[in-house]
């Protein structure tokens, strides 16, 4: 069977893939020369209803420049590699894929062991080249055609067993070189190449015998004449079609042999039948392999709904013999258990779980089940009812027993089989039980009464009222449940007023502790939900809140009032502001800061305008009429103006805008210089910031006094605004 397999995969394989034809010669025997000019005429429509088509672009770049040196008149040189050639042949609608392999002629001597041996030793169909000229050399002669012989024997030791002969053919290449007559070209091969011709005939029925010249006469040498060179060959039409036909033919018979096979080759069959078709579409053969594949399609569709409805038909029987024998043990166990329908409605329940198909032939058997269980039920209810009322009656005459828990169970006992609560008989039992067990009831609540009495002022408050709770689930509806309800109230009063006063002593003696002040009073209405302060408890939290806001941000606004520079403790204060009071009343605030401080860590560029000033008349010479004031700043050692002069004025109005922005960051410092242009520059007025104003950008934001001189600017410089804390 192994075997079997192996040989239809094999087969299988050569179906689908493209064929490939070796094209076996030795060295100079025009191989290459014969692919060429095969190309070139069957691409050219030079030979009649074939066509043979570059399958890829490697193949068409390797051919054409070979065609080019050959219509140039130039012979081609040796080939040294191998190389492998796709083509699409086409012939009265066949399409075959063709891989050919160019490749060095002396890889195929005797005694050599190349690649290219294995790949002849493989191919669907062989050329076996010959040149004509050898056939005058008896001993290259022998050569050749014993390197042919070993190419036939490499293929026979190959070949699987019961498997289709490859088709081979010997092709006389120079043919040009022979005479015309065709019976001459038999006549050589019968006195030079008998050996090959004799292998052939016992080994390939389909070979074949032809001659070709690809170019159809010597080329020109290099002394003769230079004129042009035109290929004229013959006999290339030949060859193709021989492969055509001998390729279907092979074809043909791997499939008759694949379809022979013995075992399940159907989806194999399948693909070989597609690849078939793409290749010789329309062909009598492709009709014949087309409707044997249908017919054996339908056999197989035959044979598996044939096996299908007979396993579904066991499968019904083995169903219903399975269902039919599980029902005869249950009804044996209801038989044999009686007296115990529990046992036997347990039994057919698990007589349905394991016999979900019981109803599938008998549909009118579930409701005869669904019946069956019914009764079941009705009998089980009233074996219950009774086993239940006895032993209830046999409580309730006990003296002993406690007359509580004789109530429960009559209450449960009402639950269960509240149908049977109807007769008068039942009425005067159930009143003589509520009776007898009130009275206990009450015994039971004076008892506890007293305890409670006993603990009177003495224990504390949290025990009694738990004490309390205790006795109104217990003894709900006694004579004693008003007054525990009035003790219990005022108890509750009393501690309500204990933890309300704790937490407004700790709020009145420690004001700051905002977290502690907030958990007294939050423990207080978790005691307290619904007590006498609730509502003042809630009123105190909301204060506490807003003054630990106004408390802690507070810290922030003084301390930027103080100390603006100080841009870490600030930002320190401002991120435990939020984390704090994530929703604070000052929290827009607290953030307008936080930027604030990150924007001016950085450098930045502001715009400057000067834009007025006042001075005292002392700063003008004496014979002068004022003074003709000009203004430069210096920030961080970098220079802006000098502005614009106002000649002879005491209140000078510059606007002026400076022209480049100005750069600067925190601590960076700020210089002033004032100077009276009048004739002569003089230096009026030096004003420069030190490390006691890292904000020095605020000078240049309004009004930089210096005596009794005064420069008022304008800048886009802004200082955060705190809003008013009450």
């Amino acid at each position: 069977m192994k075997r079997t397999q192996t040989l239809a995969v094999s087969l299988a394989e050569r179906l689908c893939r493209p064929q490939r034809i070796g094209v076996f010669g030795h060295r100079g025997v025009g191989k290459t020369t014969l692919l060429t000019m095969l190309y070139r005429e069957a691409v050219g429509g030079r030979l009649p209803e074939l066509r043979l088509a570059a399958a890829d672009a490697r193949t068409a770049d390797y051919l054409s420049d070979k065609v080019l040196q050959l219509e140039a008149g130039h012979p081609l040189p040796a080939t040294l590699g191998e190389t492998e050639l796709r083509f699409h042949l086409y012939y009265r609608g066949v399409r075959l894929d063709l891989l050919f392999k160019d490749y060095q002629g002396e890889h195929v001597a005797l005694g050599r062991e190349e690649p290219i041996r294995d790949f002849l030793r493989d191919c669907d169909a062989v050329w076996l080249c010959l040149d004509a000229p050898v056939a005058e050399a008896p001993g290259p002669c022998l050569q050749a055609q014993q390197e042919v012989e070993q190419i036939v024997e490499d293929y026979l030791v190959a070949q699987l067993p019961g498997t289709p002969p490859r088709p081979m053919a010997l092709a006389l290449t120079k043919a040009d070189l022979l005479p015309s007559d065709p019976s001459s070209v038999n006549e050589v091969i019968n006195r030079h190449f008998r050996m090959t011709r004799h292998t052939l005939e016992l080994h390939c029925p389909q070979h074949g015998l032809f001659a070709v010249s690809s170019l159809g006469g010597p080329m020109p040498t290099a002394s003769e004449s230079v004129k042009p060179f035109a290929p004229r060959p013959v006999g290339l039409a030949t060859p193709l079609i021989w492969l055509v036909e001998s390729l279907q033919t092979q074809d043909e018979a791997r499939l008759n042999q694949l379809w022979n096979l013995p075992g399940n080759h159907v989806p194999l069959l399948e693909r070989c039948v597609a690849s078939f078709a793409r290749r010789y579409p329309g062909t009598p053969a492709t009709v014949a392999f087309q409707r044997r594949l249908r017919e054996l399609r339908q056999k197989r569709l035959r044979r598996r709904t044939f096996a299908g409805a007979v396993a579904a038909a066991c499968m019904l029987l083995s169903l219903w013999t399975y269902d039919a024998l599980g029902q005869q043990r249950a009804s044996r166990f209801e038989a044999a258990n009686a007296g115990d329908p529990v046992a036997v409605r347990q039994n057919w329940l698990s007589y349905q779980t394991w016999h979900p198909t019981r109803n599938l032939l008998r549909p009118s058997a579930a409701q005869v089940e669904r019946q069956r269980l019914r009764e079941l039920d009705e009998r089980i209810h009233a074996k219950q009812y009774a086993d239940r009322l006895a032993e209830l009656r046999h409580h309730a005459n006990d003296p002993d027993a406690d007359a509580e828990t004789v109530w429960q169970e009559l209450q449960s006992f009402h639950r269960d089989f509240p149908e049977h609560d109807v007769d008068s008989a039942w009425q005067h039992f159930r009143a003589a039980l509520k009776e007898r067990r009130d009275a206990e009831r009450e015994r039971r609540a004076e008892q506890a009464f007293a305890e409670l009495e006993r603990t009177g002022e003495q224990g504390a408050l949290s025990a009694r009222i738990e004490q309390a709770d205790r006795f109104l689930r217990d003894f709900a509806g006694t004579m004693r449940e008003s007054e525990v309800r009035r003790r219990r109230a005022a108890c509750l009063l009393r501690l309500d007023e204990r933890d309300i006063e704790s937490a407004r002593a700790y709020s009145a003696g420690q004001p700051l502790n905002f977290q502690t002040r907030r958990e007294r009073y939050q423990r207080y209405l978790e005691r307290h939900p619904d007590g006498a302060f609730a509502k003042e408890a809630n009123e105190a939290l909301k204060n506490i809140d807003a003054d630990w806001d106004k408390h802690d941000f507070r810290a922030v606004r003084d301390h930027f009032q103080a100390n603006p520079g100080d841009v870490k403790e600030l930002q320190v204060r401002c991120r435990s502001y939020l984390a704090v009071h994530p929703q604070g009343r000052f929290r827009d605030s607290a953030r307008d800061v936080l930027r604030w401080t990150e924007r001016v860590t950085q450098p930045g560029e502001y715009r400057v305008v000067l834009k007025s000033g006042s001075f005292d008349r002392k700063v003008a010479y004496f014979f002068s009429r004022g003074p003709s004031l000009s203004v430069e700043i210096e920030v961080n050692g970098v220079r802006y103006g000098p502005s614009n002069i106002v000649a002879r004025n005491y209140q000078p109005e510059w606007n002026y805008e400076f022209p480049r922005r100005v750069r600067w960051k925190l601590g960076d410092t700020v210089r002033i210089v004032i100077t009276d242009n009048y004739y002569w520059n003089r230096r009026v007025a030096d004003i420069s910031s030190d490390q006691s104003e890292p904000v020095s950008m605020r000078w240049l934001s309004g009004e930089v006094n210096s005596g009794t001189n005064s420069l008022t600017f304008e800048s886009d410089f802004t200082m955060p605004t705190m809003p008013k804390i009450e």
